[in-house]
């Protein structure tokens, strides 16, 4: 049998390498579902709403606009045809990732993957997505879920704003579990416990999400209530809410969209010199209620497009195909938590800077088409 010369050899494995490399970066700048590049193209045309829309991408939704002098070059010098304009949103990243490399140094360089992935999808241009740094967000939220339980005390007396919403979040998906006497009445026996867990954890747009070894009673109303039974815990389902979990409690710190009531996040005592994670106030709302859904279907919507791209990729026949069902759930969770985290940030720009109005072809929201005017049944054109 006749061996393979040296250099062609060499020359396969290149190729093989390259191929590998390929195929790991999904391309999405042609997925109609990426809500955020469209909010951009909708306000490009108009100077004062883009240079709104960029300082408020620029920063967290609790912070008055250009708070920070040090935020890098001015909204009124970017365009949101630019790439320097369409990566504002990676911003409130790095402020938190400074944040954090503060009081947890060791864990700095891991986080810095996050602002990375998120600036390769953020660009309009050359929208992708790594699935080898995928595979490093990955690995950088199991360390933090890890340090997690032997932390916990010093988490909760002194830690930055991120470790504090990670732990709220990682409780609250397991139930926030305790244990309280049962209520009997004296002389009646052995007193025992009785198991009280909470609905588990609620993202800002209302979701909740429990770990499934758990049963818990669930308020569908005030008068009503729905008990769930514990189901079998499947390392797919895990792996990909901890992700989840993870991705909604970095985001949520730094960009901190409003959230409705009964979120996760407002539970957060924040500390000294710390704002409280900001509540959709329905009486002074900051956008319209028809907005706010919008952002959310628009978001999941995001997140639905993404996941199924990358869900197909890492199931399929390619070279990065993962041939692990429990890795290809977590990473298309990753992808789609992702996406859905810029939309819902950049969608909650787009409507506070337009008010909440419909802006036309020209970029004006002052130029509305005419609406009908209904009068009881009758509809007059």
């Amino acid at each position: 049998m006749k061996r393979l010369p040296h250099s062609l050899f060499a020359l396969l494995v290149i190729l093989l390498v390259q191929a590998g490399c390929s195929s790991s970066v999904l391309q999405l700048r042609d997925q109609p579902d990426l809500y955020h590049g469209k909010f951009r193209q909708k306000l490009a045309d108009n100077k004062e709403l883009a240079t709104k829309f960029l300082a408020c991408t620029g920063q967290a939704h609790d912070e008055p606009l250009n708070k920070r002098g040090d935020a890098g070059t001015s909204p009124e010098l970017l365009s949101l045809r630019t790439p320097a304009g369409q990566a504002t949103s990676v911003r409130p990243l790095t402020a938190v990732i400074e944040t954090i490399r503060k009081r947890h140094p060791e864990k700095e360089a891991s986080l810095a993957i996050l602002a990375d992935v998120l600036d390769d999808v953020a660009n309009d241009a050359t929208a992708r997505i790594d699935l080898g740094k995928l595979t490093q967000v990955i690995e950088t939220a199991g360390q933090w879920h890890g340090s997690l339980g032997l932390d916990e005390d010093q988490i909760e007396q002194d830690s930055s704003r991120f470790a504090r919403m990670l732990l709220a979040y990682n409780k609250a998906y397991f139930g926030d579990l305790s244990f309280k006497a049962n209520q009997i009445s004296a002389g009646a026996g052995l007193r025992g416990v009785v198991t009280v867990t909470s609905k588990g954890f609620v993202d800002r747009s209302g979701n909740a999400l429990l770990f499934p070894g758990i049963s818990a009673e669930i308020e569908v109303s005030p008068a009503n209530s729905v008990r769930l039974s514990a189901t079998a815990v499947d390392s797919q389902r895990v792996s990909a809410d901890l992700i989840r979990v993870f991705l909604e409690a970095f985001f949520d710190t730094a960009f901190r969209v409003p959230a409705v009531h009964g979120a996760t996040a407002l539970r957060v005592g924040p500390k000294s010199q710390e704002s409280p994670y900001p509540e959709y106030d329905a009486d002074h709302p900051i956008i319209p209620l028809e907005a706010l859904a919008r952002i959310a279907r628009d978001s999941m919507r995001a997140e639905a497009a993404v996941t199924s791209l990358v869900g197909k990729t890492v199931r399929g026949g390619s070279v990065f195909g993962t041939q692990n069902e429990t890795l290809a759930a977590t990473l298309e969770t990753a992808a789609g938590v992702m996406v859905k985290k810029l939309v819902e940030h950049e969608g909650f720009c787009y409507f506070q800077v337009t008010e909440g109005k419909p802006i036309n072809a020209s970029g004006d929201p002052n130029e509305t088409r005419t609406a009908p005017v209904q009068t009881g049944s009758v509809t007059t054109p």
